[in-house]
């Protein structure tokens, strides 16, 4: 064997390892995925979401042991899109629990998912607005603008272009849906108030 070819050989090895490794990390990803939006659609329908949050932070610690030789994967596409999905749980979460926010690393994932997380994290807490505001609950609906407002008023502080972290359209939609419930807010407020004056 020529010495060229030994170093195709050797070559060749290394891709099938790492090649490996992408479709291991791509299987992790979409299961990460699975896992979060389980514990998302428990979340919204009040019921007990632990073990798919569980399920999910278990599978992001692994897939960070198993790429530990490949830190490149963890910053792809696939893998980024898990780890932003996992922020969203546990941002939603931390709202249903009146918590402080857990930092990127408390995590485990990259800056740039935690952001893009952030951004689809305040898409999530319309609905627990929405839900509070069609029961009625008035203080509960304003503390989750509250806190959406809080989230947006962090993006905002973003500014950079979409081949470093694509945060644009997130900031913009992000907008739109506290607009959107300030407005809704008001009315509801509103219709409140004037209830009460016809009971009277």
């Amino acid at each position: 064997m020529t010495r060229i070819e030994k170093i195709a050989q050797s070559i060749g090895k290394r891709l099938d390892s790492k090649d490996a490794a992408r479709e291991s990390a791509i299987k992790s990803s979409r299961q990460i995925i699975r896992s979060c939006r389980g514990a998302i659609a428990a979340m919204q329908a009040g019921k007990d979401f632990s073990e798919h949050l569980k399920s999910a932070r278990k599978g992001n610690a692994d897939l960070k042991h198993e790429m530990r030789n490949y830190v490149e994967i963890m910053f792809t596409g696939y893998v980024t899109d898990a780890q932003q999905e996992l922020v969203e749980a546990e941002m939603v979460a931390c709202v249903l629990a009146d918590k402080e926010y857990p930092s990127p690393n408390d995590i485990g994932v990259s800056d740039e998912a935690y952001i893009l997380g952030m951004g689809d994290a305040i898409g999530e807490m319309r609905r627990l607005f929405l839900d509070a505001l069609m029961h009625d609950k008035l203080k509960s609906a304003d503390k989750v603008i509250g806190r959406m407002e809080l989230l947006y008023d962090i993006l905002m502080t973003f500014n950079y272009p979409d081949s470093l972290v694509p945060i644009k359209r997130k900031q913009d939609v992000a907008r739109s849906l506290i607009e959107k419930c300030r407005s809704e807010f008001v009315l509801a407020k509103q219709m409140k108030s004037l209830r009460k004056e016809l009971l009277r």
